[in-house]
C-alpha cells in the first residue's frame, strides 16, 4: 500500500500581519512549514512521498526547493515534491491529485492512501496519524476534529436582515457561488435574525484529512465539474455521498491564522512533546 501526504502551503496568511507568508514565519527558531513537514518526515509511518503545494511565483516568488534543500536531509528530499498551488484550497488539492495521477500506476492507485494537511497546523501527534491511517484503510476516509464548546449562532440567510459594510444583505447560500462573508464590527453591526445551533451535534473539522486515493480523485473531479466551493477536503468527499470517520484530535491541533496564534504556538512548543497529550 502506497501512502502519500499533501501539505497545503499555497496561501499567504495575510491575517498574521507578517510581510512573508505565514508558513515561513518562525516559531521557536523554526518555520511553521518545516514544523508541519516534520509531522510526516519524522512519522513512524513510512510515507512514500510528500507533496508540498506552494504559492505561484506571481503571488510570492521564492526558491522553495532551495529552502527545503537547506533545511531537510537528503533522504527526506528524495521523497519531497514541490508543486504550484492554486488560488483556492480545492485548486491546490486538485493539482496535487493530478501529480499523483501522473506517478501512480493504476494497480497502486487502487489501494493508495493520501493524507491532506494544512501547513498552518504544526502540532499533530504521530499517534493521530496511525489512527487516521487505520480508519481510512477500513472505511475509506477519516479526519481529525474537535468538539464545539462555544454557542454557535447561524445567520438566517433568508431573513433579509442587513449587515456588514454598506448595509449589504446576506443572500441565500449557494454552494456554487463564493460569498463574501458578513463582517461584524462596532461600526457596521446591525440587528440580525439568528438561529442557535445545537453544539452537541457540531464538530470542528481539522486536518490531517485522509482518503483512499480513488475516493479523493473522484471527489476532486466532481468538484471541478460542479464548481463546488469548499473550505476543506472532507466537504469534497461529502459532496459525492461518501461518509467520513471523525477522530477527536488533541487540544494542540490549532490552526495558525493570526498574530495571536503565533504567540500561542510559541507556548505550545514547550508542551507539545509531553508524553501525555490527553492532559492538554
Amino acid at each position: 500500500m502506497k501512502i502519500y501526504a499533501i501539505l497545503l502551503a499555497a496561501g499567504t496568511g495575510s491575517r498574521t500581519g507578517a510581510s512573508i507568508p505565514k508558513q515561513l514565519v518562525k516559531i521557536k527558531d523554526k518555520e511553521i512549514l518545516l514544523r508541519s513537514l516534520e509531522i510526516f518526515t519524522k512519522s513512524k509511518i513510512d510515507f512514500d512521498g510528500i507533496i508540498v503545494a506552494v504559492p505561484p511565483p506571481s503571488v510570492f516568488n521564492f526558491d522553495w526547493s532551495g529552502f527545503f534543500g537547506k533545511n531537510i536531509g537528503d533522504a527526506e528530499m528524495k521523497k519531497l515534491a514541490v508543486i504550484t498551488g492554486g488560488a483556492e484550497r480545492r485548486h491546490s488539492t486538485a493539482n496535487a491529485v493530478k501529480y499523483l495521477e501522473n506517478i501512480l500506476p493504476s494497480y497502486e492507485a487502487e489501494n493508495a492512501v493520501v493524507f491532506i494537511h494544512d501547513s498552518a497546523r504544526p502540532f499533530v501527534k504521530d499517534e493521530e496519524l496511525r489512527i487516521l491511517l487505520d480508519e481510512t484503510v477500513k472505511s475509506g476516509a477519516a479526519f481529525l476534529c474537535a468538539a464545539v464548546t462555544e454557542t454557535i449562532k447561524e445567520i438566517d440567510s433568508g431573513g433579509g436582515a442587513e449587515a456588514g459594510r454598506n448595509g449589504r444583505k446576506h443572500n441565500a447560500v449557494n454552494k456554487n457561488v463564493k460569498e463574501t462573508p458578513i463582517e461584524i464590527s462596532a461600526e457596521t453591526a446591525a440587528p440580525l435574525k439568528l438561529k442557535t445551533l445545537k453544539r452537541e451535534k457540531l464538530i470542528s473539522a481539522k486536518t490531517p484529512q485522509v482518503f483512499k486515493f480513488k475516493i479523493l480523485e473522484s471527489a476532486v473531479e466532481k468538484a471541478a465539474e460542479l464548481n463546488f466551493i469548499s473550505t476543506d477536503d472532507v466537504s469534497l468527499v461529502e459532496n459525492i455521498g461518501i461518509p467520513v470517520v471523525p477522530i477527536l484530535s488533541t487540544g494542540f491541533n490549532i490552526k495558525i491564522t493570526t498574530a495571536l496564534d503565533i504567540e500561542i504556538a510559541e507556548l505550545f512548543c514547550e508542551r507539545f512533546d509531553d508524553p501525555d497529550p490527553a492532559a492538554y
